[in-house]
């Protein structure tokens, strides 16, 4: 998938390692630094991930360590300045960006960001434009720089200048919305109405279309105003130019010297890889690793499957064993049931070459498949396969091969092709469907015989090796575009692998084919000629450590070749996935050192290897392994390894829940719950259907006390990986009769109409007569108090919110019910996610809510409502009312609830409405309300649920999350944001708090024989980052009431009235970069 904010992001990557690579080459060799020189580069480069994480006090603890070891680091001390900047500490910032200009007057990013402290505080505008004169002559193309020195010079009364400058930035980017802005702004001022209603025109169209301008936020001011590392995605220190030794062995027993086809795999577990191949009898052969050799094994059986042209392996089925796709004439799928595989019919239209990776991130394998043309199978999960070929627009030319890989950096699965009539490069929509985008991405060429995926360049984004009938090239992946380059190396190749010979970091390629195999050792200076390491024909290899000695080895159907490059450490990495497929496929892990950045994929073709293997040189260690799961979870491993093997497994981690709030008690801010569950926008509950957002809730807050300064303090946090569009909150009092308890009307409904507010006062409510499951098991005790013990004896599937259908019976017993029964249940919900929908819709499958039945006496059950609703996310409480349920004769009435959503019961009641009690209800908006940072509350998880208690005062400055790119609310008061219902939100970045006052006087005094419950009001809206999720890559389009769905069509749009224009520019000011790394 593409977009304006990943390209940007791409493009900064780009740009902030070629800068790196420049200062590297002006700094002290590694060789030249001491140990405390060495120790401040490492607490930097921890300091720029913590900034691209947006954890800027994390950052700055690291560049003032950086500064205390080396005090005359200028990068450490100018990313000191960008910190303490990105803060709003000005003043501090300021000391630091002119100790790194002390240092080193050249500067670029100490003179910029300094030159935006000018700018923001106006207390010298002559020197932020002198600053930004200096950064601009020395990058004349950089459309930021040029924007803030139109802005300076506009407060400078220099028009003409301004003008021109502004001119010259929509030049450099057409889609710079507050270019367009301040453009118009200047033209008005000198009085071009003409030009003003023009420009005016073209920011309106660019701000509907959703593209984002310039912030004040970190990452929104341009790459001069980024902190940055000095360590680049390269290699470690270790001695580079080494010649690609290799001693050859015989070829394993049992192998036909000309297989056209080798799998590694570890089929017994035992943490060596095993070979799977072509029999001599054209039959499909395991060969076990017994170190360091191999020898056939009968530990898999076959069968009679025919002669196959490729096997490759995935758990197809998720029940632990090892499946495989067979191509060639006999392709189809081998489920194993322990060591046999039976096939099952699936017609695979002649493919040559199937490989696995999942198309759409619902968490099993799928197949591509070269051939007659790029074929596409989705499973659903239980290894049957749908064919979904024409959800691929392409020309229908035969494919030689095909792969999957994240060419763009945004967090799905792209598929690579190659054939006679070039490349193909399908980016992934997000919706079952991919567009071939190779020639607007710049590869082009024909007659496209081999391919390999890998960091190459050392940028951190996929790049292109090819052979073709004229030559060889590297196609270096630039972001928005690949560029390419000539590679010296045999032509004729048929196949092409990417992997690190010596251990040094960087990726060495190997091409083998009729003329044997060789390998171009890559060195900084590029790839190194070409060395042949055997000439023995051959039409398949593997990469693996064969003998355990933490060097890649070659196997080819002719020789085992070893591996005897001098050569460092390395560590070897394998992955399970849990909530992503279970092989992992599709994978991106990034590996840090103190002297290099790696990223790899692990993908699931034949050729590939079961695990990542990284060199790390002369390093004793590594300091962070970074793991993108298909899932869209992120997980850091810190100091986890030295060198050898790890192990990683994917977390079970909750991405995404509510706002969260916490209310003062008159001590300390409690946790009350989360709230506007039901206010998710862009989530999918079926093929191309999405859930109506219920767009407020009301949440009982009942420890809620005046502070010391006579107000009611509330905070509002968004601590998941998610945005949250706050648009309307108010304290609201409701006075009801002492001996009363006062329950909202709420419950989480899967489609309108929802319930609108009405506040039931309870004279009573009591345990149920008895309560039953399915099994007739008496959970009674079980349900009858509120202590975190839930009902969970249901059967949970393999889809993440998913149950087999279950029941409760509810005997409410011979109470009065004529007077005004209602049900009150707690419990919390299970959520599925978009992906897990797309999944069960996979298999046929589809959630549905509680549904509940009645009778009494001796009638039988009939239906009340095909949807009673369920507790809106984290456990609290949910009224359903009985009232002409039953007759007010009734007897032995009872209730049953059968769903197949995992709904954990706590408590049901039986309450009474007071109907004789009135209730007087008192709405209050905030007389304050301040957006600012806060952090993310620790949480505990309940018996290791999701179900989650937080802690205020435990508060963690980061979080393993993405990042929505887009135009974030501003830091600072935003009372007038939440006073109304009208689509003005306040727009939360994870990490990011309200506090909320009003003073307890502006409520009327109690009348006597009354008491007051306090509820929470709160309207808005919440997106999350789910692939399945409508547009979850950024904050825009913008939601509004009046919207039929979400995504909304091209027929409508967000307000663009002058007081929602106002709002945009005046509020939304806080520009984020997507991070999806």
């Amino acid at each position: 998938m593409t977009g304006g904010n990943i390209d940007s992001m791409k493009n900064s990557v780009k740009v902030l390692v070629l800068f790196a690579a420049l200062l590297c080459s002006c700094a002290p060799t590694p060789e030249a630094l001491s140990p405390g020189q060495l120790e401040a580069r490492h607490l930097n480069s921890l300091g720029v991930v913590a900034m691209d994480q947006h954890n800027y006090i994390r950052g700055r603890e690291n560049f003032s360590a950086a500064v205390q070891l080396d005090p005359n680091y200028a990068t450490a001390h100018a990313n000191l300045g960008i910190s303490l900047y990105s803060l709003g500490r000005y003043d501090s910032a300021s000391v630091a960006l002119h100790r790194a200009l002390d240092i080193d007057e050249e500067h670029l990013h100490a003179s910029y960001t300094l030159g935006l402290i000018y700018h923001a505080q106006g207390s010298d505008h002559e020197r932020a434009l002198k600053l930004f004169h200096h950064v601009a002559r020395r990058d004349p193309e950089d459309h930021l720089v040029r924007y803030y020195l139109g802005r300076t010079q506009g407060k400078l009364g220099q028009a003409d200048s301004a003008m021109a400058a502004f001119r010259r930035v929509i030049e450099l980017d057409g889609a710079n919305v507050s270019a367009y802005y301040a453009l118009a702004q200047a033209q008005r001022q000198a009085g071009d109405l003409d030009g003003w209603r023009a420009t005016l025109e073209t920011f309106n169209r660019l701000s509907q279309a959703g593209l984002e301008g310039v912030s004040s936020a970190y990452q929104g001011q341009g790459k001069y105003a980024e902190a940055v590392a000095d360590t680049p995605f390269r290699g470690s220190p270790l001695e580079r130019n080494q010649a690609a030794t290799f001693e050859s062995a015989p070829a394993p027993g049992g192998l036909a010297p000309d297989a056209s086809w080798l799998t590694a795999v570890d089929a017994d577990s035992d943490g060596r890889v095993d070979l799977l191949t072509e029999g001599t009898d054209g039959q499909p052969q395991l060969l076990r690793n017994i170190g360091p050799r191999f020898e056939p094994s009968k530990l898999w059986d076959f069968g009679d499957m025919g002669v196959a042209t490729a096997v490759t392996l995935a758990d197809i089925d998720d029940d632990g064993d090892k499946d495989a796709a067979f191509s060639g004439s006999v392709a189809g799928i081998g489920l194993q049931d322990d060591g046999h595989f039976q096939p099952v019919t699936t017609d695979f239209d002649r493919c040559v070459d199937a490989v696995f990776g999942d198309l759409d991130h619902d968490g099993d394998a799928d197949i591509a498949c070269a051939g007659n043309k790029l074929g596409l199978w989705s499973n659903d999960g239980t290894g049957h396969f749908r064919d979904i070929t024409a959800s691929a627009e392409g020309d229908g030319a035969r494919t030689r091969q095909v792969l999957f890989s994240d060419l763009d950096t945004d967090r799905d699965v792209d598929i690579l092709t190659a054939g006679g009539t070039g490349f193909g490069l399908y980016s992934n929509n997000r919706d079952g469907t991919f567009t071939d985008v190779a020639a607007t991405r710049g590869l082009k060429g024909a007659d496209i015989r081999a391919l390999a995926v890998a960091d190459f360049a050392a940028n951190g984004s996929m790049d292109v090796a090819a052979v073709s009938g004229s030559g060889a090239s590297l196609f270096v992946n630039e972001g928005t575009q690949f560029t390419e380059n000539s590679l010296d190396m045999v032509a004729d190749a048929n196949g092409l692998i990417g992997a690190d010979l010596d251990n040094d970091g960087d990726i060495d390629l190997l091409a083998y084919g009729e003329q044997g195999v060789t390998a171009s050792m890559s060195t900084a200076d590029g790839f190194a000629p070409t060395e042949a390491i055997s000439t023995a024909p051959t039409r398949a290899l593997v990469v693996v450590d064969v003998d355990d000695d933490g060097r890649l080895d070659v196997i080819t159907p002719a020789a085992l070749l070893f591996n005897r490059i001098p050569a460092g450490g390395s560590v070897r990495i394998h992955l399970a996935g849990l909530n992503s497929n279970p092989d992992a496929f599709g994978t991106r892990v990034e590996v840090k050192t103190a002297s290099s950045r790696q990223v790899q994929e692990l993908r699931g073709g034949s050729g590939d290897p079961p695990t990542l293997h990284f060199g790390i040189g002369a390093e004793e260690k590594v300091e962070f392994v970074r793991v993108l799961w298909p899932s869209g979870v992120r997980q850091t491993e810190l100091d986890t390894v030295h060198t050898g093997r790890l192990k990683i497994t994917e977390v079970n981690r909750k991405g995404t829940s509510c706002p969260i709030l916490y209310a003062w008690d008159g001590e300390r801010f409690r946790f009350v719950s989360d709230i506007l569950g039901g206010a998710i926008i862009g989530y999918l509950v079926g093929p191309d259907q999405y859930y109506t957002p219920d767009s407020d809730e009301y949440l009982p807050v009942r420890q809620l006390a005046p502070t010391a300064t006579g107000d009611y303090v509330l905070q509002i946090g968004n601590q998941l990986e998610e945005i949250i569009y706050l648009d309307a909150a108010e304290l609201v009092a409701v006075d009801h009769p002492t001996g009363t308890e006062l329950y909202p009307g709420e419950r989480l409904l899967s489609e309108p109409p929802y319930p609108a507010f009405h506040a039931h006062a309870l004279s009573q409510a009591q345990p149920l007569a008895r309560i039953t499951d399915g099994s007739d098991q008496d959970v009674t005790a079980l349900l009858s108090h509120l202590d975190d013990n839930w009902y969970s004896a249901f059967e949970r599937l393999s889809i993440h919110g998913y149950a087999e259908p279950y029941s409760l019976t509810l005997d409410l017993g011979d109470m009065a019910l004529g007077s005004h029964p209602v049900l009150l249940a707690h419990g919390w919900v299970d959520y599925a996610h978009s992906s897990s929908n797309w999944a069960a819709a996979e298999r046929g499958l589809a959630l549905f809510p509680p549904r509940l039945e009645a009778r009494s006496g001796a009638q039988d059950w009939r239906t009340v409502t095909l949807d009673m609703g369920v507790p809106a996310g984290l456990p609290k409480d949910m009224l359903y009312d009985l009232e002409g349920v039953f007759p007010a004769t009734a007897t032995d009435a009872q209730l049953r609830i059968t769903t197949n959503t995992p709904v954990y019961w706590d408590r049901f009641l039986l309450g009474l409405v007071d109907d004789d009690a009135s209730t007087q209800v008192h709405r209050r908006a905030f007389a304050m309300a301040d957006l600012h940072w806060r952090g993310y509350p620790r949480h505990e998880a309940i018996h290791g649920s999701f179900a989650f208690r937080y802690d205020y005062d435990d508060v963690e400055t980061e979080a393993s999350w993405g990042t929505h790119g887009g135009a974030f609310t501003r830091y600072g008061v935003v009372t007038s944001l939440l006073e109304d219902i009208d689509d003005r939100f306040v727009v939360m970045f994870h990490g990011d708090e309200v506090t909320l006052k009003v003073a307890a006087d502006s409520f009327p005094p109690l009348k006597p024989g009354w008491q007051r419950t306090f509820l929470f009001y709160a309207d808005g809206f919440g997106k999350d980052m789910d692939h399945h999720s409508a547009h979850s890559l950024t904050v825009e389009p913008l939601p509004f009431h009046s919207m039929s769905r979400y995504p909304y069509g091209p027929e409508q749009n967000y307000p663009v009235t002058a007081e929602h224009v106002d709002y945009v520019l005046d509020y939304n000011t806080r520009w984020i970069k997507g991070y999806y790394r």
